[in-house]
C-alpha cells in the first residue's frame, strides 16, 4: 500500500501525482469515484456505466452523429444530461 500526500486548495480541489493518476489509470476527463467511509476516503475511476454512456454520446455528438429527435431516445437522454451537467455552477 502507497500513501500520497494531497493538500486541499481553497477552491476545495487537488491535485493528484502522476503515480496516483497512473496507479488508477485515471487520465484528464475521466470520472473518478470518491467513496467514505467514516473518515477514511477511497478514489477510484469511476465504475463504466453512465460515464461511459456520457463520453461515448460526447463522441458521436463530436463526429456528427445527430439522429432525428426521438428516433434514439436513450442517445437523446445522455446528451441533454450531458449538456445539464454542464450548465451547473
Amino acid at each position: 500500500m502507497q500513501r500520497f500526500a494531497v493538500k486541499l486548495n481553497a477552491g476545495g480541489q487537488v491535485t493528484l501525482q502522476p503515480e496516483v493518476r497512473d496507479g488508477i489509470g485515471a487520465r484528464p476527463g475521466d470520472e473518478l469515484s470518491l467513496v467514505l467511509d467514516g473518515t477514511h476516503a477511497t478514489l477510484a475511476r469511476a465504475e463504466p456505466g453512465l460515464a461511459r454512456m456520457r463520453e461515448i454520446a460526447w463522441h458521436a455528438r463530436a463526429a456528427g452523429a445527430t439522429p432525428d429527435p426521438g428516433e434514439d431516445p436513450i442517445g437523446d437522454a445522455l446528451v441533454a444530461e450531458d449538456e445539464r451537467t454542464k450548465s451547473r455552477p
